[in-house]
């Protein structure tokens, strides 16, 4: 599982981090972090477990690579909100989403609207 860049860099660069930058918030150096973005084979874990804890991100945000930057900003920006603008924030994406100007298949938001009914 070799992948030319993982999300690392996505994360740091969206919050204006350098390399150097994450290894100081690790205890490690400037090339280990760079090996870590490149999914090095020796790299391990433990280091992008605390990676993971530098950049406050759980473990599985790092492997993402599908995300766009602006997914990755809206994301970003979620985690910091109080619960009360969480909360708006949630019950403006499911107006949205519901609206039937939404370009999402009605397939979706049958299975948006079930999985909002068993979170309620």
């Amino acid at each position: 599982m070799h992948n030319e860049n993982m999300n690392i860099e996505n994360i740091r660069r969206l919050r204006n981090l350098t390399q150097e930058d994450v290894a100081d918030m690790v205890e490690s150096s400037q090339p280990t972090i760079g090996r870590a973005e490149k999914l090095y084979p020796g790299t391990t874990i433990r280091l992008y477990l605390k990676i993971a804890d530098a950049l406050n991100v759980p473990l599985s945000d790092l492997f993402l690579e599908d995300r766009t930057i602006s997914e990755a900003v809206l994301v970003d920006a979620f985690r910091r909100l109080s619960p009360e603008r969480k909360q708006g924030w949630l019950d403006m994406a499911r107006t949205v989403h519901a609206s039937p100007d939404s370009e999402a298949p009605a397939k979706q938001q049958t299975a948006f609207r079930t999985s909002r009914k068993s979170n309620d």
